[in-house]
């Protein structure tokens, strides 16, 4: 993807000194602190719109760079041939996605069969299997509400990134490389976990196993700022609170794709056996897909 060159306020330019992936978040104390500073980050970065990613550690790789892969290339040494076998099982498990809708609502199962960035978003969204897909938000409360979910650390962290404009539910972006698929456009009804959480999925155009640097991949080359926010509700300071746990995660009381996803990943663990890394034998897809449609029977 094409690498964005942020517009900072003068404060964030100091402290980042136009390196901001290789420097430590910017400290911010309260969410009306951040709001603010996110409004003059959109004023100043107008040819494009911000993204949000919240998460209770700020991952660096080798060069001390924040990273932002999306969950099918966040190894540090993965071969082409582990790549490929990856692909191949998001294919089956898609297959299998679309059978297990269709007793519930036909019409969804059809739209999820002719597309493969709703499969691939379904399976990412509901945490069944990686895919080059990473998870994002346009609501700022929404991802500082995911980076203080689970954490145990004094700060956590929320990420801002400039995305190309969106003309579409799916909108491919040639020019900077770039899709970006809006969950409330194209998930079914049936599907609601993305509402409450405003969800978008990004990821590359033309998305392979056949790349020839893996830093292309690297969404920190679309971060305009990336914050450190305590965690505790002292952030919220009396005005807002984090969303609740069983708001950003429908479970299966009122989530029926929930239910559907549930048991494809069960299936999924119980089929360990057969989730390949370096085999390049090209039954063990069939075989993988004869053994979850065992289990799920």
């Amino acid at each position: 993807m094409k690498e964005l060159t942020p517009q900072l306020t003068e404060a964030l330019r100091s402290h980042f000194d136009e390196a901001v992936a290789r420097h430590d978040a910017y400290p911010v104390a309260t969410y009306d602190e951040l709001v603010r500073i996110v409004a003059e980050l959109s004023y100043l970065n107008r040819d494009c719109l911000l993204f949000f990613r919240g998460q209770d550690e700020d991952f660096r790789n080798k060069a001390s760079a924040t990273t932002l892969y999306p969950s099918l290339y966040r190894k540090n040494n993965i071969s082409r041939r582990n790549l490929q076998n990856r692909f191949a099982v998001l294919k089956e498990l898609a297959a299998i996605l679309v059978d297990q809708t269709k007793p519930c609502d036909k019409r969804a199962a059809d739209e999820i069969r002719r597309r493969q960035y709703i499969q691939w978003s379904i399976l990412q969204h509901y945490q069944v299997y990686e895919t080059p897909l990473l998870d994002m938000t346009q609501s700022l409360r929404v991802a500082c509400s995911f980076a203080q979910l689970d954490a145990s650390s004094h700060d956590v962290y929320v990420y801002v990134l400039g995305l190309p404009y969106m003309p579409n539910g799916i909108s491919v972006n040639s020019e900077q490389e770039i899709v970006n698929i809006r969950l409330l456009s194209v998930c079914p009804p049936l599907a609601l976990r993305p509402y409450f959480q405003e969800g978008y999925l990004i990821g590359t155009t033309d998305i392979t196993d056949n790349y020839d640097d893996k830093n292309e991949l690297d969404f920190n080359r679309r971060l305009i700022a990336k914050f450190a926010i305590p965690n505790n509700d002292s952030f919220w300071n009396g005005n807002l609170n984090r969303i609740p746990r069983d708001l950003l995660f429908l479970d299966e009381r009122n989530d029926q794709m929930f239910r559907i996803c549930s048991s494809i990943r069960n299936a999924l663990g119980q089929a360990e056996g057969l989730l390949f890394e370096d085999s390049s034998d090209p039954e063990l897809a069939g075989e993988l897909t004869a053994r979850l449609r065992s289990r799920l029977d």
